[in-house]
């Protein structure tokens, strides 16, 4: 059964001191952690939220905490971001623990406040890989395969067969969506309302022209005024205390997210909230080297076009929404067309899937 955030963040500290006076003393870890490390997770009780990302590195430790699996430079970033300006758009990193190259980083689960979730993630900035993958020239055939899963006519079968490096798959991938000219692209979806199923938009990620983008974010928003209004406040705050961050502008943060969520439940009292998550590749920078989050990358300089994407992003969300200035009948017959667009742009995906 699920257990309070207190008591299972207790048992993980009380484990993990255990764990090391175990590996001290050459004695057994105690019985608090060998409970925690031997938990397996159950999708129907302990089942979490998300649009995007690698399901396999989450777990749900009980209603408001998640386990990732992580690493040393996000845990580095939660520790640091923490104690700036920036701590309140970071989801809380309550506890932190090590296994050999693992590490498990007991978060906040940020949809536990809303009893409807609607979720969008969004991948920020114009360069999403590190720079020694710009160096790499190990040929994967996965990287290709995933490549062929979304366009079946991006490799020839020879291409296909060599595999191609990470750098030429994650410039696919900015290119191919909208990371390349605006700085941010749409990983994934999810809205939910009243007793109604959770729906998903279709292929996100390919999403690159402005109207497409600003298509997506008004189904998203489902032309409720407020909630964009919401957002915009709040990514403009975050804009502010980014450009204000020394921690911000000595660090690198490549292929890291914006989460927006709001409730979908009229009833619900949490406000829309957006949040910055995923930092497994930021790192900080050498000697005096300063980011401006905003120049062209050239390789050696570390840029990350992190504030280009949100540049672009806080543009949109400002506008005003093309439906709220609508009739009831407008906004109906415009929804209609805008589920038509939604449709044809799935079509178009599945036959290319298929051919």
């Amino acid at each position: 059964s699920l257990r309070t955030a207190d008591a299972c963040i207790a048992d993980a500290q009380q484990g993990e001191a255990g764990r090391g006076e175990a590996e001290a003393g050459g004695a057994e870890e105690g019985p608090q952690w060998r409970w925690l490390r031997n938990r397996r997770f159950n999708a129907a009780t302990n089942a979490f939220i998300q649009v995007a990302g690698h399901s396999n590195l989450f777990e749900r430790l009980c209603e408001s905490v998640i386990i990732k699996q992580s690493s040393t430079p996000e845990r580095a970033a939660y520790e640091g971001i923490s104690a700036t300006p920036l701590g309140p758009f970071v989801p809380r990193c309550l506890c932190a623990c090590q296994r050999g190259e693992v590490q498990l980083l007991y978060i906040e689960d940020l949809t536990a406040r809303y009893r409807r979730p609607c979720v969008m993630d969004v991948k920020v900035g114009t360069r999403t890989f590190l720079e020694a993958d710009a160096a790499s020239t190990r040929r994967r055939v996965d990287l290709a395969l995933k490549m062929l899963a979304v366009d079946p006519a991006a490799l020839s079968e020879e291409e296909a067969a060599a595999g191609v490096t990470k750098m030429e798959y994650m410039r696919w991938r900015e290119v191919t969506s909208s990371s390349a000219t605006l700085g941010w692209r749409i990983e994934g979806i999810r809205r939910a309302r009243g007793g109604a199923a959770a729906s998903h938009y279709p292929a996100p990620k390919l999403l690159r022209e402005p109207e497409q983008l600003e298509q997506a974010v008004g189904w998203f928003c489902e032309g409720r005024p407020a909630v964009r209004r919401a957002f915009a406040a709040r990514l403009a705050e975050l804009r502010a205390a980014l450009e204000a961050s020394r921690w911000f502008a000595t660090h690198e943060l490549v292929s890291s997210s914006l989460l927006l969520l709001y409730d979908g439940d009229p009833h619900g009292a949490a406000p829309p909230g957006l949040w910055m998550i995923d930092f497994a590749k930021a790192a900080p920078l050498d000697g005096a080297l300063v980011l401006t989050h905003r120049a062209p990358w050239q390789p050696g300089n570390c840029e990350d076009g992190y504030l280009t994407g949100v540049d672009s992003l806080l543009h949109l969300l400002s506008r005003p929404d093309p439906l709220a200035a609508l009739s009831a009948r407008q906004r109906g017959l415009a929804k209609w067309r805008g589920a038509g667009v939604m449709v044809r742009h799935q079509l178009s995906v599945r036959r290319a899937k298929q051919a």
